[in-house]
Order: structure tokens, then C-alpha cells, then sequence
């Protein structure tokens, strides 16, 4: 698909700074990749390796190291797809105590 394709479906575009490649708006975070090529991979398992050359976050999501989405509008949670038209959306916060090592 082309980004002129893409946006006549009615995706908007973000400019993120120092990269020319399109990147979907109304994403809490973003990710740039260069294609490491493995055409065996490719071509057997259609797996695509990829070295990330750039990051990026929303601030309103994303602070200190750490994602936020317990405290986030709804609308900037990270939707997941499982399976069979099952999705989940980030946002509870479930903590887990460290246990202690035994001798």
C-alpha cells in the first residue's frame, strides 16, 4: 500500500524529527526500522528482521522511562489484537512483589 492509498482510506500522517519515512498518526509510540535482508527467512517463513533506528513516544503516555496508560485518556491506550476478533486495551496497572530467593 502507498501512503497516498493509505490516506485515501483516511489514515493521517505524523513527521517524526530526523526520519523520512511515514509513520501513522494517533500512535502512543513509534518505531523506525532498517530491513536487515535474510532472504531465506524471507522467503520460508515470510520473517522480516529489522534493526530499530529510531523511537519515539507520546508524552502523555510515555514519561520517566516508563508508559503511563493507567492515567491516559482511553483514546491513547495501545489496542492488541489476540485472535479470532479478540482485541485488549493496555491500561491496568498489576503489580508483582519480587519474591525472595530461598537458600
Amino acid at each position: 500500500m502507498t501512503r497516498k492509498s493509505m490516506a485515501h482510506a483516511g489514515v493521517e500522517w505524523v513527521d517524526l524529527a530526523g526520519q523520512d519515512v511515514p509513520c501513522v498518526a494517533g500512535c502512543s509510540g513509534w518505531l523506525v526500522c532498517k530491513l536487515i535482508p535474510e532472504p531465506h527467512n524471507q522467503q520460508a517463513y515470510d520473517l522480516f528482521i529489522g534493526e530499530v533506528v529510531g523511537a519515539w513516544s507520546d508524552t502523555r503516555v510515555f514519561s520517566d522511562g516508563h508508559w503511563h496508560f493507567e492515567h491516559a485518556d482511553p483514546a491513547l491506550r495501545s489496542l492488541r489484537y489476540i485472535a479470532g476478533g479478540h482485541f485488549y486495551a493496555i491500561g491496568e496497572v498489576l503489580s508483582v512483589e519480587p519474591r525472595a530467593e530461598s537458600d
